[in-house]
């Protein structure tokens, strides 16, 4: 009977996951090096505009592979804005971070 006891409890013990873990989600951080604002989108999806010379929050994004980073200058450009382009892999629970320009 104590043997039975032992091993329901040992069972009902859940684990805490992270939120991440749950959500399936990882983070990404933008740092704008230039003076010029710059939108930044995510596999063509509008995040967030950064001024220059900041740090964005926190941005989550699901996991996946091949997820698009793209940023576009707003103003401050004679004739056509600057752009970057990359692509990356999201680990849930994994932290990145990009530069622009």
């Amino acid at each position: 009977m104590l043997m039975l006891l032992v091993i329901m409890s040992s069972c009902s013990k859940s684990e805490t996951l992270k939120p991440c873990e749950v959500d399936k989600t990882g983070t990404i951080i933008v740092s704008n090096s230039s003076s010029n604002p710059y939108n930044v989108y995510v596999d063509g999806t509008f995040k967030i505009q950064l001024a220059g010379g900041m740090i964005s929050q926190k941005i989550t994004l699901t996991e996946g592979n091949g997820r698009l980073l793209y940023a576009e200058q707003v103003s401050g450009y004679l004739f056509y804005p600057t752009t970057k382009t990359t692509n990356f892999n999201v680990v849930r629970c994994t932290d990145y971070s990009w530069q622009i320009p």
